[in-house]
């Protein structure tokens, strides 16, 4: 009876969310905002600059917000929670640069891929001679955000070294937020940050001879892409048209190039293969 009673219970829970999800667009025409969740401290996706939220996801969840006829509201957030957050009604999607991975996808519903999102180690330029290989940060202080896909990878390279007879991490730290990382990186707290290709390019390029890239920790590509609560079928249907024609008349690409230097091949459906 106990079981049956749990059994009801999860079920009007799941078809309670399906129909929350179902009403997403509806009730975001009806407020004339779109509440997006994100972490405000992931430059060049968003960040703070002399008081404003700027970024690649800023610009296009504007261009989202314009196709629904709405405004976008932008609403910081720590990411350990932002899932957790989304379901619980505080915002109505995640536009923040997340990975696509197997187990997110069991959570949240994904928009096509805009851009890349695979993982690197990035460390000093200095150490580039003793740090060629993920093998080498055996007895290595490593750091990276809460909460991420890169925290996995992260464990999973040390328990490989450990299974092949080295020694773990001098110390593994995890940061709230990856710009706490790159400080420590770069005043020698850390030996290497494991972070997003993408974010360790643009801080190469803003400060040229830092830092360096190791690759190797990561042997699948990844992409990134918007977030939904389950059963908002119609709501990510528009995001993929507005991302579909911003690919296909090179807006995509030109604002790939305006933050992050470069422009990046995107498939238009989530890949089979999801780290």
């Amino acid at each position: 009876m106990k079981m049956r009673t749990l059994l009801l219970a999860a079920a009007a829970l799941t078809s309670w969310a399906a129909a929350a999800a179902a009403d997403t667009l509806d009730e975001i025409k009806k407020r004339g905002e779109m509440i997006v969740g994100m972490e405000i401290a992931y430059q060049p996706f968003e960040y703070f600059k002399d008081g404003k939220v700027i970024g690649y996801d800023i610009d296009i969840a504007t261009k989202i917000a314009e196709r629904i006829g709405v405004k976008p509201k932008f609403v910081d957030t720590a990411w350990a929670g932002v899932i957790p957050s989304l379901y619980a009604q505080k915002f109505d999607t995640i536009m923040s640069g997340m990975a696509i991975t197997k187990d997110r996808s069991e959570k949240v519903l994904f928009a096509m891929p805009y851009a890349e999102s695979g993982s690197i180690i990035m460390i000093r330029a200095a150490s580039a001679g003793a740090i060629k290989t993920p093998a080498d940060l055996a007895g290595k202080s490593v750091g990276t955000q809460l909460g991420s896909p890169t925290d996995v990878l992260a464990k999973k390279l040390e328990a490989k070294l450990k299974a092949d007879g080295k020694p773990g991490f001098k110390s593994y730290k995890l940061y709230e937020h990856y710009p706490e990382s790159y400080l420590d990186l770069g005043n020698g707290r850390l030996d290497a940050v494991i972070l997003s290709r993408t974010i360790a390019m643009v801080l190469i390029r803003d400060q040229p001879g830092k830092f360096a890239i190791v690759d190797g920790v990561q042997d699948i590509k990844v992409y990134a892409g918007y977030a939904f609560r389950k059963g908002d079928e119609a709501f990510v249907a528009i995001v993929n048209e507005v991302l579909g024609g911003m690919k296909a008349n090179g807006e995509l690409a030109a604002l790939q190039q305006k933050w992050f230097g470069m422009t990046m091949d995107t498939p238009n459906t989530i890949p089979e293969a999801l780290p």
